[in-house]
């Protein structure tokens, strides 16, 4: 398992066997436990906040294989084969608040502004080039 620079946490393993990935995804399936989504709660005064967190996890796998005999006289072996590989990550953002106080509750989402950014611009490029492309086709 190692972190990289943007603190998303990646497993990297040789996979031997099915019993092997089989524990691997036990692992993936950990991660999204309950108690992973909603932290614990923390009561100030007469309020309880708990944070909701959005948890992505993905894994992969494979295998290979071999064998094989030449059509032609050659020497040394005949042919063989083998692999394995396989990989994961898990990632967790918090994505609302929820505050707990004596008459009610309240749900606020956690906005990220990167993400906002990134859509706004995304947008605003993919409106410039249609209307690039509205005006050419129009001359």
């Amino acid at each position: 398992m190692s972190e990289t620079p943007n603190n998303k946490t990646i497993f990297l393993e040789s996979i031997p066997n099915q019993q092997r990935a089989n524990e691997l995804m036990s692992h993936l399936f950990e991660i999204t436990r309950p108690e992973a989504v909603f932290a614990p709660p923390v009561t100030v005064g007469e309020q309880t906040v708990i944070t909701a967190a959005e948890i992505t996890a993905a894994f992969g796998f494979g295998y290979g294989g071999g064998g094989g005999i030449s059509d032609q006289n050659t020497s040394g072996d005949m042919g063989m084969g083998n692999g394995g590989g396989g990989g994961g990550t898990a990632q967790a953002r918090p994505v609302a608040v929820i505050t707990i106080s004596n008459d009610q509750v309240s749900v606020e989402p956690v906005i990220d502004p990167t993400k906002v950014a990134i859509t706004f611009f995304t947008t605003l490029a993919t409106i410039v080039i249609a209307i690039g492309r509205i005006w050419r086709h129009t001359k």
